[in-house]
């Protein structure tokens, strides 16, 4: 009987056992190089640009052929040569082109159907929609949005459908391909995830038949009622479209495949634990049993990759693996692009193990959480709570009964355990607390010098900068009252964009709550900074480190405050300025190298790296951290403070995370040993590196 139970317990072991130690996913870091990147397109512009829209603008005015043929040359070689970052070039080449057609007289071979809505779009009306993108993209005749959202949305609805509905799709794209290797038949249900303008919903219809179903998806509004508006038109039945939400597929069938493109690389670092998990339950609550999940995403290619986004296929199989989705075929569309298929198999689990190799490190990823999270300009989600809280600042700064402000106290005291974890319902708790309290108190709760100057900031001139952030960040009033305070601090188009990035962020780092949440203490007694020193605040911000270092290293030390951001430079430097605090130089950073008058002992980086690692591109990124071994002193030390993601059970950081291993792994590379490992608290940990001698 003894002998019976053991090997019971053994055959028991040997079932469930397997299945544990399968539910792992390895992956072999071989080089410096970033898993996923997602560095969006700038839009950058030159002179150049610029003066061939006049150009443009000009000869549309004139019905000047000689100046379209100028244009149109223009955009086919720009085309040509940067087919990589921009791919609008191409459509406004065809437009162009065909304009150049229709007025000489000339043949004009017509397209497909969103071909033609393409150019019908653009040029009908006096070319009125063309005229108005080249007047937002260049900002030409001093343009000056009404509203920064307008302006924004407007400008990339015009950019996507030049891009994505683009003739030459096909080159870049390799739409014909990914067609040929569709595990679709005719009957089929698919959902086309991100749809857009409908350039591959349409495709596949040709696929489905008459007898089947094509439902295409986007959470971008406009998108699905321009889509679903040409369907209508067009008297096509079998494509069904559908506004869906970052937490829902929106679709209530089930079907045999589900289909994105350009979107895993967004999806894997942009959404949120909380939005992507329930998205991908509705995947698969949607689709049949052995569906497939088709994914075309873009290839690393060092820096050159399309649209500077890439996602490696095997962090894509490890995060749907923990879903039951087993791959089943990986193939390069061309030197740029994969396309990843996997089926709906419930029992499955990712079970990839890597051999060790000596000097490869492995990154073993054991749940379905993303290990790099970047975010969007709003570190966070906007919630409905979230609105009402700041709507009673808002009324309390306004009309200054303290009521309001009681109450958007006591609704933060509910909210912060639940959501916005490090973020800034703290900080404005703070400052109803401060506002309503006596002068006495007041004074005590400003004795931090920086303290001070973050409350006379967000108070001064009756609330102005506060009141300004508050109507554009939680979307407060109507679009006049949010227009008149852009006009009274004189910030629109992207400029109001940038300096809201930069409130935010001085909120977030200047937070009076920050010490509470953070455990600041820790992280300085960890530091090992000496008085006499020197260190390099790499990312400095609007000063909350700097300052504290400042204090550590004394007079005979040194503090370099390194930062992009001109206003946050512009905000420290004044504060010093202010305080009388000489061992402070504040200097202007660049994405690709860091240069120091003198080498350092420490460098210190606090919510940068996950940046550096996810939006960087590999060049820039290679020059800089090479430039930051140059400027250390022997045994000097790098550390870096970031935030990891955290256990089911635990609140997460508000905004961007990445797991720890991929900073030491990433490191290595360039010589830096990890000497020490400090977890801050669950959301944040401490790193220190050395380089090798």
């Amino acid at each position: 009987m003894k002998r019976f139970c053991y090997l019971l317990f053994i055959v028991t072991l040997s079932v469930v056992m397997p299945i544990r130690l399968q539910a792992q996913y390895q992956i072999a870091i071989n080089n410096a190089s970033s898993l996923v990147r997602v560095g969006m397109n700038p839009h950058p512009t030159d002179s150049s640009d610029i003066s061939i829209a006049y150009t443009l603008m000009s000869a549309i005015d004139h019905e000047n052929l000689d100046s379209m043929i100028i244009v149109r040359d223009y955009y086919q070689q720009k085309a040509k040569d940067d087919v990589l970052k921009e791919k609008a070039w191409g459509a406004l080449a065809y437009i162009v082109n065909r304009m150049i057609a229709e007025r000489g007289n000339g043949e004009v071979e017509k397209g497909d159907l969103l071909t033609e809505d393409l150019y019908e779009y653009f040029t009908a009306n006096a070319c009125e929609n063309l005229r108005d993108y080249l007047v937002l993209k260049y900002e030409l005749n001093n343009y000056h949005p009404r509203s920064v959202k307008e302006y924004i949305d407007k400008r990339n609805f015009y950019d996507d459908m030049l891009m994505f509905n683009s003739p030459d799709r096909e080159d870049w794209d390799m739409t014909s391909k990914i067609m040929k290797l569709m595990p679709m038949k005719e009957g089929d249900k698919l959902v086309d995830v991100g749809c857009g303008f409908g350039y591959n919903s349409y495709r596949f219809l040709e696929l489905v038949g008459t007898t089947g179903k094509v439902y295409a998806t986007d959470t971008e509004k406009a998108y699905t009622d321009y889509f679903g508006n040409l369907m209508k038109q067009n008297g096509i039945t079998n494509i069904e479209v559908i506004n869906s939400t970052s937490s829902h597929l929106g679709v209530n069938d089930q079907v045999d495949c589900i289909f994105m493109s350009s979107l895993y690389h967004v999806f894997y670092t942009w959404s949120r634990e909380d939005e992507r998990n329930p998205y991908l339950s509705s995947i698969k609550d949607h689709l049949k049993p052995d569906g497939k999940i088709v994914i075309v995403d873009n290839i690393n290619l060092h820096g050159n990759e399309l649209n500077n986004c890439h996602v490696s296929p095997e962090l894509i199989q490890a995060q749907l693996g923990y879903w039951g989705f087993e791959p089943i075929m990986y193939k390069e569309l061309n030197d740029k692009r994969f396309m990843l298929v996997l089926k709906r198999n419930d029992s499955y689990k990712p079970h990839k193990k890597e051999r060790t190799r000596k000097g490869v490190p492995i990154l073993t990823i054991d749940n379905q959480k993303s290990v790099v999270h970047i975010g969007s300009l709003d570190s966070y989600d906007i919630t409905d709570r979230g609105i009402d809280a700041a709507s009673y600042v808002y009324d309390f700064i306004h009309n200054g009964d303290k009521n309001f402000a009681d109450i958007a106290i006591k609704k933060y005291t509910e909210l912060i355990p639940s959501e916005n974890f490090g973020g800034e319902y703290s900080a404005l708790q703070w400052l109803c607390e401060a506002m309503t309290a006596d002068e006495v108190q007041r004074e005590r709760m400003l004795q931090d010098p920086l303290t001070r100057s973050f409350y006379h900031k967000m108070t001064d001139d009756s609330c102005k900068v506060l009141s300004y952030y508050l109507l554009h960040k939680y979307k407060l009033g109507n679009d006049s009252l949010r227009m008149l305070s852009d006009s009274i601090l004189e910030k629109t188009g992207e400029v109001g964009r940038t300096h809201r990035s930069y409130l935010e962020d001085y909120i977030l780092a200047l937070n009076p709550r920050r010490p509470l949440w953070e455990h600041t203490s820790d992280i300085i007694d960890n530091l090992g900074l000496k008085y006499g020193e020197t260190i390099a605040d790499i990312g400095c911000g609007s000063g909350f480190f700097t300052y504290r270092f400042s204090n550590m290293v004394g007079s005979e030390g040194k503090v370099y405050a390194i930062e992009l951001k001109d206003e946050h430079l512009q905000t420290l430097q004044h504060f010093l300025d202010k305080e009388h605090i000489n061992n402070v130089e504040t200097m202007k950073g660049r994405e690709d190298i860091i240069e120091l008058p003198e080498k350092v002992n420490k460098m210190f980086m606090c919510s940068l790296y996950h940046v550096l690692y996810g939006v960087i591109p590999d060049n820039d990124r290679d020059t800089y951290l090479k430039s930051l071994c140059k400027y250390l002193k022997p045994g000097g030390e790098l550390i870096i403070i970031d935030n990891g993601p955290v256990d089911d059970d635990t609140l997460p950081y508000h905004g961007p995370y990445i797991a720890r291993e991929l900073i030491e792994y990433q490191l290595s590379y360039y010589g830096f040993e990890l000497v020490d490992y400090k977890q801050i608290i669950p959301q944040r940990y401490m790193l220190k590196f050395r380089l090798e001698k």
